[in-house]
């Protein structure tokens, strides 16, 4: 049978060690939790950038259509500037959803796409300044004009498709930042639970314990034990002690030890 002292000890040392290791346990879920819920929410916030920044772009781009064909109809400086100045802003906007996306190839053909077509559409140069100058005002302006719907109509399907690409990795991401959260949360609470269990169950050893240390005085004389001050038979200590119910039987050294009296009482004194 095991010491109550070498119990004692060790659960002490189980009532100390165990809620340090769920602490740093706690820790480091804390400490992960708090990384993935930064990593999810840089992630949300780039999602929410980039579909910005498709809007200015699609925004640029249709200023730069506007700027071109107005410079083509009038052939006037003022006109330039403005398609100048968008097209350097639709050249940023690339540039940047470039290094947003760099990491998702369907998004980088697409970009490319897009690139292509500011390219071909939208760039103003010596020959086309000067093609439009051999055709009749109406012609040119008719022309100008279906080829600028043209034009953004392609660019309103590329970006629409970049957006919806952008919303279901906004989705994706939402959703498995929520399943971690979920996750951690819930190991946290069983490390709780499991903790003040083995706690609980520690504390219960501990206490018991303390009341089998204890000595008891029992009579040499007549086996009665002291308790609370007053001398009572052993069966009633146990019960108060302990709440045991106690019953009586006879061991194989008594009952022998009783057949010899018996015997011996039977047995007359001087036989005839």
């Amino acid at each position: 049978m095991i010491p109550i002292q070498h119990i004692r000890k060790t659960a002490l040392w189980i009532g100390v060690t165990l809620p340090l290791a769920v602490l740093l346990a706690a820790v480091w879920v804390t400490h992960e939790t708090n990384g993935q819920f930064s990593a999810a929410f840089a992630s949300v916030t780039e999602t929410y950038k980039v579909l910005n920044l498709l809007a200015e772009t699609q925004s640029h781009i249709a200023d730069a259509e506007t700027g071109r064909r107005s410079y083509l109809l009038t052939g006037r400086e003022d006109y330039f500037a403005p398609y100048d100045a968008a097209m350097a802003s639709v050249n940023d906007d690339i540039q940047q959803l470039k290094g947003m996306i760099e990491d998702n190839r369907i998004q980088l053909d697409n970009l490319y796409q897009l690139q292509t077509i500011v390219a071909e559409r939208l760039a103003l140069d010596s020959e086309t300044i000067n093609s439009g100058k051999n055709y009749p005002a109406d012609s040119v302006a008719m022309e100008l004009t279906d080829e600028g719907r043209e034009t953004m109509n392609r660019v309103r399907t590329v970006l629409f498709n970049m957006r919806e690409r952008e919303t279901q990795l906004l989705v994706g991401r939402q959703q498995n930042a929520e399943d971690k959260f979920i996750f951690d949360q819930t190991l946290s609470l069983v490390m709780v639970a499991v903790t003040a269990i083995a706690l609980i169950a520690i504390v219960t050893i501990l206490l018991r314990l303390e009341k089998l240390r204890q000595i008891v005085t029992v009579c040499a004389w007549t086996g009665q034990v002291k308790h609370d001050g007053e001398w009572i038979r052993m069966e009633d200590y146990l019960k108060r002690r302990f709440g045991l119910s106690i019953t009586h039987g006879l061991s194989k050294e008594a009952s022998e030890k009783i057949i010899q009296e018996i015997h011996r009482s039977n047995t007359p004194a001087n036989p005839p």
